[in-house]
């Protein structure tokens, strides 16, 4: 005669106790191997995607975003300055977010035995003129 396998509900047939999901979902499930931390590949891609890998970078984003919105700015100034073709009070640059603090390089040349420092974006660059307790600002194409 053939005997009957009667098989206990509450026990687990993996000796591997039962994990929560690391991709922050915080679903329970029963691993199949070891080393196996996320409920399935969509969870994996989810925790990867989301992960510290992304934060370690933060600051330098901002920094990159910064670059780019003055890069933007000095572009749309760059059009307006070759219409009236002069230099353009700083404070109207400040005024529309520009940030003078964060730039790629700076780029020095000497004319007529003067030091002259150009910021330096992607696609444009700018040197600061002080005049009577005023700044301007000239802008040039890379």
């Amino acid at each position: 005669m053939l005997k009957k396998k009667i098989k206990n509900n509450n026990s687990d047939s993996s000796p591997l106790a039962k994990r929560i999901c690391k991709c922050g979902c915080e679903k329970e499930f029963q691993p199949g191997r070891s080393d196996q931390f996320h409920l399935n590949s969509i969870h994996y891609d989810f925790a990867y995607n989301h992960g510290p890998r992304k934060e370690k970078y933060a600051e330098e984003n901002q920094a990159i975003k910064t670059i780019r919105k003055n890069d933007r700015i000095l572009e749309k100034y760059f059009k307006y300055c070759k219409k009236i073709r002069g230099d353009l009070n700083f404070i109207t640059l400040k005024a529309d977010g520009f940030n003078e603090e964060i730039f790629t390089r700076i780029l020095t040349s000497i004319e007529d035995e003067i030091e002259i420092k150009y910021f330096t974006m992607y696609k444009y660059c700018y040197r600061i003129i002080n005049q009577a307790n005023n700044k301007y600002i000239r802008i040039h194409k890379i």
